[in-house]
């Protein structure tokens, strides 16, 4: 039966390909084809559903709109194009998709509820949904909670942390009741041990968190090097996406190929590693692959550690780093939590090999050493070391392998991985969304603002105004000519709302069905229903500190500037407006705020119009080179990019248009 597992199938009835010619042609062909096949479904009907989706998942919660990433659309192909990606045998995981999965769940859902047409709300469904996603790849609901609640979410209320747990809950009762994996448990890496951890071994723990924090780093370095590379138009005209795709996973199934450890799909590995020997009768999956790899007898009991062990674990981590930089950021739907584990497991079991093996000889502890300890630790490191999470990471570890007895450990290991990686780069999640030209405005800006509102507001505004009685095909000829996402409503000098572009085509088509022609005026009672009221006003000696705390803590995109203009005696005249997404530019530019340890990121880059270059003994960054990429090919748009609220500010911004009848 081919859909029954290892562990459940008869005794020999299991047939596998052999390690053979034709086991070496079956591995490399249909890992290929099922790679292509993700590759062309995500390139052909849903380019949203690449990657993994947390960057783009993390701009929305941050405020932003991206229409095309929470699809129905996106999420058809991220299902089927995940499974053939993850089957496929390429360097990638499943969890960062998952969640962008439940997100895009939690938006078709809420277009039945008239309670999450709103904004603010269905980003408390996103964050709920976020949770619910990271516990159906892993098992792990509070770990979920606190993923969403540390990395994903920027305002997360005391409701938003009810729902969330209730939604990861229940995505745990349910893979619980399904039994996906076939194996009676719920968790991927679940172990049992029984050995203690000596206080002086933390030292060799915190080596692992120091040596996690380095490769992390430079994972997010090479990678994000790399993706800024493959984004350049001279590169997209000579590769296709999937000719990318099939070329890195012919490349990746013939690398693994030769090596037992990286030969079966990355969780089998990671468990074999995590795990310790086991002398219970029956084997399993995870116990034939430790003996066939040499971390344990037939006869269940610990292998002697020595060099080619050693060996093969440093060149299987190796062997899956490069395999994971080329293959995050391709077409294919891809996490990179799998085989960020992978990676540390390896360097985890090696440190914990070789302290076995000195141990044997020198004696420096009175108790015996496991190296799935060692091997559990150094995955964490490296994970943390790539996402730079905390908190979240080791209840998910926890969660993860039920290694209650080394909560030190992983904290340890976690902290010191964040430390030495915040100090050379940032998260990869954060590269992403500087390379992708995505808006995002962090909570932790070390700036002292010394600038108001009014200092940095865009003046000229197409603006919709009441008091020129406004005709139908005013309004027709307004929206041909202008490309904006909304406009202003004003009644001659009094400020009135904000229309947004959709609604105001909805209202002509209404009327024009009602039989309403051409050169019929508009009136107010029509326009009112459909103009947005509420919108965010300050005035114009407003300082930007209180500006940005309402962009971060609102969530809204605009801020209107309303107040008396010079020899007019309104007082709630609109003198201009500012958005979150200019608000950025201004402060990447160098133009607001100062900053005292480091200017701003413009002045710093090499060959950037405002500055003269990188100052002696300064950190030249991943996340300034991909600003400096996305900064050289600005006049190719990055992918998705093309936002609802995008689009407009970048057109109201820079334009002049000309006033017709009924505008101003």
């Amino acid at each position: 039966r081919p859909w029954r597992p290892e562990e459940r199938c008869p005794e020999g009835r299991w047939i596998d390909w052999g390690d053979g010619v034709l086991g070496f042609a079956a591995s490399v062909g249909f890992g290929t084809a099922m790679a292509a096949a993700s590759a062309w479904l995500v390139v052909r009907f849903a380019p949203a559903a690449s990657g993994s989706g947390i960057p783009e998942v993390k701009t929305i919660l941050n405020g932003f709109v991206l229409p095309d990433v929470v699809t129905a659309r996106t999420l058809c192909i991220k299902i089927p194009g995940l499974i053939f990606a993850v089957a496929s045998g390429m360097a990638l995981g499943h969890e960062g998709p998952m969640v962008h999965v439940a997100v895009c769940w939690a938006q078709l859902l809420a277009r039945f509820s008239q309670q999450y047409q709103h904004e603010g709300k269905r980003r408390e469904l996103f964050s709920a949904a976020v949770a619910a996603g990271v516990s159906s790849a892993f098992g792990t609901p509070v770990g979920g909670v606190l993923f969403s609640l540390e990395e994903v979410s920027t305002h997360f209320p005391s409701k938003t942390l009810l729902r969330a747990f209730i939604a990861s809950v229940v995505a745990t009762l349910m893979m619980s009741v399904a039994n996906v994996n076939g194996a009676e448990q719920l968790t991927l890496f679940s172990v049992r041990y029984t050995a203690t951890v000596h206080p002086t071994e933390y030292l060799i723990f915190a080596l692992l968190g120091i040596t996690g924090g380095v490769v992390g780093a430079l994972f997010n370095a090479i990678n994000i090097r790399w993706n800024a590379f493959r984004i350049k138009p001279a590169y997209k005209r000579r590769v296709t996406p999937i000719t990318e795709v099939m070329v890195i996973a012919i490349l990746t199934l013939i690398s693994s190929w030769p090596l037992a450890l990286t030969r079966p799909l990355s969780p089998d590995a990671i468990h074999a590693m995590f795990d310790t020997c086991s002398t219970e009768p029956g084997a399993t999956r995870r116990s034939k692959l430790q003996v066939e790899v040499g971390l344990c007898t037939p006869s269940g009991s610990q292998a002697e550690v020595d060099g080619p062990l050693l060996s093969m674990l440093g060149a299987a981590a190796l062997i899956r780093f490069l395999q994971c930089v080329v293959t995050i950021g391709t077409a294919c739907p891809a996490g990179l939590f799998v085989p960020s584990l992978f990676i540390g497991a390896c360097l985890g079991r090696c440190a914990g090999g070789a302290m076995k093996s000195m141990n044997a000889t020198v004696k420096l502890f009175s108790h015996a050493i496991d190296p799935g300890v060692y091997s559990m630790v150094g995955a964490a490191a490296v994970l943390g070391g790539v996402c730079r999470m905390t908190i979240s990471l080791v209840v998910i570890m926890l969660e993860l392998t039920g290694g209650l007895d080394y909560v030190v450990p992983f904290m340890l290991s976690v902290l010191l991985a964040k430390a030495v990686g915040d100090a050379l780069n940032e998260s990869i999640y954060d590269l992403y969304i500087v390379l992708k030209g995505y808006p995002f405005l962090h909570e932790e800006l070390n700036v002292t603002f010394t600038e108001r509102c009014c200092d940095i507001m865009v003046t000229r505004l197409t603006k919709l105004d009441l008091r020129l009685q406004p005709r139908l095909c005013d309004l027709r000829s307004m929206l041909a000519s202008c490309s904006f996402r909304g406009f202003p409503i004003v009644d001659g000098e009094h400020f009135i709302g904000y229309v947004r572009r959709r609604r105001l085509e909805a209202l002509i088509r209404r009327l024009e069905q009602e039989g309403r022609h051409g050169q019929r005026h508009v009136s107010v009672d029509e326009l009112m229903p459909c103009t947005d009221s509420t919108v965010m006003r300050m005035v114009p000696d407003a300082p930007l500190s209180q500006a940005h705390q309402v962009f971060k803590q609102l969530g809204c995109q605009h801020i209107f500037v309303v107040g008396q203009a010079e020899g007019s005696e309104t007082a709630d005249a609109l003198l201009g407006m500012l958005s979150k997404k200019s608000f950025l530019q201004f402060l990447k530019d160098g133009r607001v705020g100062h900053m005292p340890s480091q200017p701003a990121v413009a002045e710093r880059l090499p060959g950037s119009p405002q500055g003269g270059g990188r100052q002696s003994g300064e950190l030249f960054t991943a996340m300034e080179a991909a600003a400096y990429v996305d900064h050289e090919d600005e006049a190719d748009p990055p992918a998705g990019g093309d936002t609802e609220e995008d689009s407009c500010e970048d057109e109201v911004f820079g334009s002049g248009v000309g006033p017709h009848s009924a505008v101003a």
